[in-house]
């Protein structure tokens, strides 16, 4: 039974990790074209607020379904008969504090991205949405190998940055590769002009969490492992190498569209005439390929937490 609960807890971090970072990618890209109002970003904004539903609906039965298959693992229990071990996690148990804690955060994102369009363009709505999301990936570095030492501690707080930089880069690059521009902008200049702007913003952001991400990721490992041989030998040093290699190679092809493709693709939007649809087309694949990669490390990183480190052992 223990194996499989394992699995399915893994699986379910996954898809509660993918809808954060859909939560986060979609969120600053409604952010970034809030002032918009090109036809262009007309018509991608109803989007991008149906990609906030999806994943707050996806988030809240994984975040239920993740703990009562923690309750079930807890009490060795088949799934079926976990529920008095749930109340007992619940009411009694750190990680039923920080369950609740993010399931409110949930609800409270939930309700700001249900808010029809005016009020979810608020002012305080977006305010209301950006620190509840933060809210609920901290009540999940609460339970993180980072929160062994307590909720308020550096490890926690360095842990909290990686998450939301991680979310923040994984979620844009998602939501403009498999969404944003695969609507190509119309020969309208203010359209062309307003994607222009998002593809600014987006790699602008993706730098800056990227230059975070590496940061906090080496803190978090000089943390954790006590030398580099820790990286070798065991389970947890496996999926942390494959997790670093995958971040890594998806620095690259961000790379690749930051310095080769997107300067090709502003001046496009920038000129006067039709806009050259290659260079639109190009980018968006790269980012593509990029987002497929990040899913691969949503995935790595599952395993990672659910993995003891070396110390650990």
């Amino acid at each position: 039974m223990e194996p499989d609960l394992a699995l399915l807890q893994r699986v379910l971090t996954v898809v509660l990790n993918l809808s954060f970072a859909l939560f986060a990618g979609g969120s600053a890209a409604s952010l970034w074209l809030r002032a918009r109002h090109s036809p262009w970003a007309a018509t991608l904004l109803p989007r991008l607020r149906r990609v906030l539903l999806v994943a707050c609906g996806a988030a809240m039965l994984a975040h239920v379904a993740i703990l009562w298959v923690e309750a079930a693992s807890m009490a060795e229990v088949p799934l079926a008969e976990a529920w008095p071990a749930v109340r007992s996690v619940l009411t009694a148990t750190h990680y039923g504090l920080a369950w609740t804690i993010g399931a409110v955060a949930l609800v409270v994102t939930g309700a700001t991205c249900a808010a029809g369009s005016r009020a979810q363009a608020g002012s305080a709505a977006t305010a209301l949405r950006i620190a509840a999301i933060g809210v609920l990936l901290y009540s999940r570095s609460m339970v993180s190998h980072a929160g062994a030492g307590g909720d308020f501690t550096w490890a926690v707080a360095v842990d909290w940055v990686h998450l939301v930089l991680a979310s923040v880069w994984t979620g844009a690059v998602i939501v403009a590769g498999l969404l944003a521009l695969r609507l190509l902008p119309n020969d309208e200049l203010a359209s062309r002009s307003d994607c222009a702007c998002y593809v600014e913003a987006l790699s602008r952001s993706a730098t800056i969490a990227l230059a975070g991400i590496l940061v906090t990721g080496a803190i978090s490992t000089w943390r954790v492992l006590a030398s580099p041989a820790d990286l070798i030998g065991n389970p947890y040093g496996t999926t942390l190498l494959i997790k670093v290699g995958l971040v890594l190679c998806a620095a690259a092809l961000g790379g690749v569209n930051r310095f080769l493709v997107m300067p090709q693709l502003i001046a496009s939007l920038q000129a006067a005439g039709p806009p050259q649809r290659k260079a639109s087309r190009r980018f968006a694949r790269v980012l593509q390929a990029e987002a497929v990669i990040l899913l691969a490390v949503i995935i790595a990183a599952a395993f990672l937490t659910s993995t003891p480190p070396p110390m650990a052992d």
